[in-house]
Formats: structure tokens, sequence, C-alpha cells
């Protein structure tokens, strides 16, 4: 029993091979794009979804599985962007019996796939009916609460839909105390809705904030981001839309109180003054930093932060889940064996 899970291959956008799929869409050969991703499945970014995979590989390992990642080229393409140390194969190499753990942005091959498959949905915009998900051979993962409801509308409710913990890091993002952390510094992305950051900025200047100063972080390495994460009081979640939502968490894990938006549900870790502050615009996201000049507040919340989000911790929810997953994967390899 071997799990495979597939990644797809990281290309930074520099590259010559990005103007094949310009070209593709300038010349609007529609079929050609979307054979592009199946055939080469290459990704210009590292997304949280895809760390959060390369996470459960590790600890199903740690558990005593036989696990693997699998990209097209059969190569590890992340280096120390991804999470080194982990065995690849290609894609097209995997076995019929393997147990394949697809994205949700590839659920359309899962067809292709002969043996057992688990599609992981991780993210609303790839939650699609695009393969026989009613097929036996078929598990559904997804994440939290708003990506069970969103998967149910997709799926309905006749198919089990389990729901998979994510994976945070505390040893890459040890939890410091808003005490010892940079006075006043707040993080943000600007790849996620830089106009609700900027206007957030504007709304807590004319408010007359003056303790809180902006810093945004982009095109760095996890591992590059856990040392920066060690420096902020508050993250500022602006994305409308998320997938498995490891920014808000991360910050949880390392002490940083998070503010800003849920993304309609994904960072179903906030709860408003209790585990964050939630503000779904920026007048509010202005108004709740005011709030936030309060240490004591701050200090609270990241307190209830870290207590709600450390069930997270790869030796806690992460491994009981792999160590149940495998019990009964087990039981049922030797129930077809009698």
């Amino acid at each position: 029993m071997r799990f495979v899970f597939l990644v797809a291959d990281y290309e930074p956008r520099g590259s010559i091979w990005w103007s094949i799929p310009r070209a593709v869409d300038l010349l609007h050969i529609h079929w050609m794009r979307g054979w592009l991703r199946r055939k080469f499945f290459r990704v210009d970014q590292v997304f949280g979804g895809t760390l959060n995979i390369m996470r459960h590989c590790a600890i199903a390992r740690a558990c005593g599985a036989d696990a693997v990642l699998a990209t097209m080229s059969g190569k590890d393409t992340y280096g120390e962007k991804g999470l080194p140390g982990l065995p690849y194969i290609r894609w097209q190499d995997r076995h019929y019996n393997d147990i394949c753990v697809v994205p949700d942005i590839m659920t359309d091959i899962i067809d292709e796939v002969s043996g057992p498959v688990v599609a992981y949905l991780q993210s609303p915009i790839f939650v699609k009916a695009d393969f026989d998900y009613r097929d036996p051979r078929v598990r559904l993962w997804t994440d939290s609460p708003f990506m069970l409801e969103v998967c149910r509308q997709v799926y309905g409710t006749e198919k089990p839909i389990q729901i998979v913990p994510n994976i945070i890091d505390d040893v890459e993002f040890p939890f410091i105390p808003q005490s010892k952390r940079e006075s006043g510094l707040i993080f943000a992305f600007p790849r996620k809705e830089p106009q609700y950051i900027a206007d957030t900025q504007k709304y807590y200047a004319e408010m007359g904030g003056t303790y809180w100063h902006f810093e945004l972080i982009d095109g760095i390495s996890i591992h590059e981001l856990a040392q920066q994460f060690q420096r902020p009081q508050a993250f500022l979640a602006s994305a409308i839309v998320e997938g498995c939502a490891l920014p808000p968490q991360e910050s949880m894990a390392s002490g940083v109180v998070v503010v800003g938006r849920n993304a309609n549900g994904a960072n179903f870790c906030m709860e408003h003054r209790d585990t964050a502050m939630i503000a779904e615009t920026p007048e509010a996201a202005a108004r709740c930093l005011l709030e936030l000049e309060n240490a004591e507040l701050r200090t609270e919340l990241a307190q209830n932060a870290y207590r709600s989000i450390k069930r997270y911790f790869p030796g806690e929810s992460p491994t009981e889940f792999w160590n149940e997953t495998l019990r009964v994967l087990t039981a049922q390899q030797l129930s077809s064996a009698v």
C-alpha cells in the first residue's frame, strides 16, 4: 500500500516555458490550454495547498506509510521553496494499486487513475464535478466546515466527504509573545486583494492611527516567510477567496494577531474578538487596528488563537488522522485478502 501525492512542478514565471501557454491564450486555442495543464501541470508560485499536501506526505511517512510525492517530471522542482527530503516519482510511474491523492485543480484526471484515488478539495474555486465522484474507489477529502458545504453543493450529500486536518509547522512557526515582537509591525500579502490593503492603510491614517506600520511580503519561500513571521505583531488577511488558508493559521501558531476578512468562511479559524478580529471592509479593518493598539487585547487574542490552532500541529490531529487512516486501510486489505 503506497500513497502517491500529486503536486505540480514548480516553474518560475520568467522561464521560457511560460511563453507556450501565453501563445496558446493569444491564439485562443482553448483545448490546448487544458491539454498543457494535464500533460505538464506546472505552477509559477508555491501555493499553501501544495505545502499542505507535502506536509501530509511527511506525516504519513512518519506514521509508517509508504508515501511519495509525484510530479509530471518526477523531480523535486521546489528545492528550498518546498519541503525538502521527500521522495518523488513521475506521475506516469504510479502503480495500479497505489492510493493516489489528487489536488482539486486536477480532479479531471481522476477517471484516468485505475486504482483507489482521493480528491483533495482545498479551494472553493476548484470544486468541480469533472470526474466520477460516485465511483466507490474515489474518496473525497476537504479541510473545513466551510469547504464541506461547498463540496456538498457540488457532489451532494450521499457521498461521504471527510474533513482532513490542515498541518501547521510549529517548529518553523514557533510561538513568540506579542511583547517580544516588533512594535506596531503588521504584515500583508499584496498578491491577495492589494486594494483592500491600500484602503485599510488609508482609512487607518485618516482615523488618526499611528501605531501600525505596514510591510508587504511577497515572492519568498515558506522558510523565509517563517523567519519573517517572527517579527510582526499582526497580519492583515485580505483575500476574498482562500484555499486551505494557511497564512492566518500560521500567524496564530506564531503569536501574530490576525485581522481582516474571513474569506467567506474559508478562514474558519477566525472567531471575532476571540481568536481574531474580523473585518470585511477596509473601514472595519482600520477600526479594528485602532482597537488593536491595546496591548492587553492583542495578548489575549494571540493566546486564544494559539490554543485554538495548536490542534493542527503535526503531533496532534494530523498524526491521529494518519494513524487512523492507516489502521482502517490495513484492516480493509486484510479483510479483502481473506
